[in-house]
């Protein structure tokens, strides 16, 4: 008797790979190492815009953890304007700025002074 008609030798002697599932396989692993943005809780919010407050109000330097493109970078400097209907903010340092989303921020923390 053939091997192929034995327990799973149908199956076992009948594989292949089409390039449709090659090519999901693979976007499936590459799905696998993608990095998603953190859940804030309200009180986490909170702190975030209390932070920008400060830095803009009283010119203090802050760090922002921004979440852009599966990756967390961060982003040192002194608010200089907020923009509320776009969500926005303005981040300036030395001789550059960076308008951020506020809603792809991660955590403010205020770098020196006085409310440290």
């Amino acid at each position: 008797m053939s091997k192929k008609l034995e327990a799973n030798g149908l199956w076992e002697s009948s594989r292949m790979m089409l390039p449709q599932h090659k090519e999901r396989i693979i976007e499936h692993r590459s799905r696998d190492n993608d990095l998603s943005k953190p859940l804030l809780h309200e009180d986490e919010w909170e702190v975030i815009y209390q932070n920008i407050g400060i830095s803009y109000r009283y010119t203090e330097e802050a760090e922002f953890e921004v979440f852009d493109s599966n990756a967390i970078r961060l982003v040192c400097g002194i608010i200089s304007n907020i923009n509320e209907i776009g969500k926005k903010i303005r981040v300036e340092w030395e001789d550059d700025y960076e308008w951020i989303d506020i809603p792809k921020l991660i955590a403010v923390r205020l770098k020196g002074g006085v409310f440290e």
